[in-house]
């Protein structure tokens, strides 16, 4: 992948790969991971954002509205489908959540407000579902299973991606000129444990291994915007994990015990460093991702180091094309979306007058002092 200045993506690969994910997306504005695969509301949006950036807002439309005929009576969605059946019924408050990240990057695409107003219903249904997951410490529970019970541990990757989309959700409500008062308390609490008490999410009882097995909590705390500045730098490059987790010249691993290198991970990763300002790295990092980019515009998902096999086998997914062009467009940095992650961090969000109104609200009833001045 040749870059030139700050395109790592030619006008003629870039929508090359759009119209690869546009050609996945099926009946009812659906992306399964593969043809007729399993699906799930998370990866749904982020193919959905990848379509966004090439203009291809119809089709971006129709998987939002897709999202609004299967919402559930709780604000989320279930976890996984395979065509019409439920393969796993648990409500993950990251999937929920993720829909507000894809609106307000639908809105900096477009402008168009009305859209954005229409979703909004299953938006704040949504966001209301998750903040009700806070737990005591700030950390978002990662889970409610299909009988209702919440998973109450937290997961270090989920909280940080909620973060962002907190963020998100934020903005779009103000632009709606809608209260976000709870949820402004809610991101400043969350804020507050991935800065000063991440060890929280250590102790966690998780079915996939627990915390630092995957590459996303290394990062992840960075690309939400909680962690920024000096502190997510020392994180980005911090030694135990780029040995860990990154091969040079490869990519970054998936999984701390197994030598695959995902795409989607690699590109995430390069969202993280070029949102605390390590660019000329991050370029380097997605120059990697050029062999396995296929000639028609999609990315296999990732590859195993040394023996180069693709793995999984024949696996090309809608996500993982929409990372790779929104880690373009962010390099490029020529357009309205080219900043989305790293503003993230929501500093606009604490303004002074943003204190302000949320003292205004407590003769409201909306929040209690003892809440106020622990997030003035």
């Amino acid at each position: 992948m040749m870059i030139n200045g700050r395109r790592p993506l030619s006008d003629e690969q870039f929508e090359a790969t759009a119209q690869w994910i546009a050609d996945r997306q099926e009946a009812g504005g659906v992306f399964p991971w593969v043809p007729g695969g399993k699906f799930d509301p998370w990866d749904h949006v982020h193919a959905a954002m990848g379509l966004e950036l090439a203009g291809r807002y119809e089709e971006a439309r129709a998987a939002f509205r897709h999202l609004v005929d299967t919402q559930e009576a709780n604000g989320g969605w279930v976890a996984e489908w395979h065509g019409d059946r439920i393969v796993d019924g648990t409500f993950q408050s990251n999937h929920a959540a993720y829909v507000a990240t894809g609106l307000w990057h639908y809105y900096l695409a477009t402008e168009d407000i009305d859209f954005v107003a229409e979703m909004w219903p299953t938006m704040r249904r949504a966001i209301d579902f998750v903040v009700d997951l806070q737990q005591p410490c700030g950390a978002i529970a990662w889970a409610v299973n299909p009988v209702g019970k919440a998973w109450t541990d937290p997961l270090v990757t989920g909280s940080s991606s909620i973060h962002g989309s907190l963020v998100c959700a934020i903005r779009i409500a103000e632009r709606l000129d809608h209260d976000a008062t709870d949820w402004r308390l809610a991101r400043l609490r969350l804020s507050h444990v991935l800065n000063r008490n991440i060890e929280r999410f250590e102790d966690v009882d998780f079915p996939n291994g627990g915390p630092g097995r995957h590459s996303m909590d290394w990062y992840y705390p960075v690309l939400g915007g909680a962690v920024r500045g000096a502190a997510g730098r020392l994180r980005l490059l911090d030694d135990d994990m780029v040995e860990a987790f990154l091969e040079e010249g490869v990519g970054c691993r998936c999984v701390v015990e197994n030598p695959w290198y995902t795409v989607a991970e690699t590109c995430e990763l390069v969202l993280a460093l070029d949102a605390v300002g390590l660019t000329s790295r991050a370029q380097q990092v997605l120059s990697w991702m050029q062999p396995l980019r296929t000639a028609q515009g999609g990315y296999w998902t990732g590859v195993t180091h040394p023996d180069r096999i693709y793995y999984p086998e024949g696996e090309q997914t809608p996500w993982t094309a929409a990372t790779v062009l929104l880690a373009a467009d962010a390099l490029a940095g020529e357009t309205a979306t080219a900043s989305f992650f790293r503003d993230l961090a929501g500093e606009d969000l604490d303004d002074r007058s943003a204190a302000e109104r949320r003292r205004d609200r407590i003769e409201e009833g909306g929040i209690d002092r003892p809440a106020l001045e622990a997030n003035p």
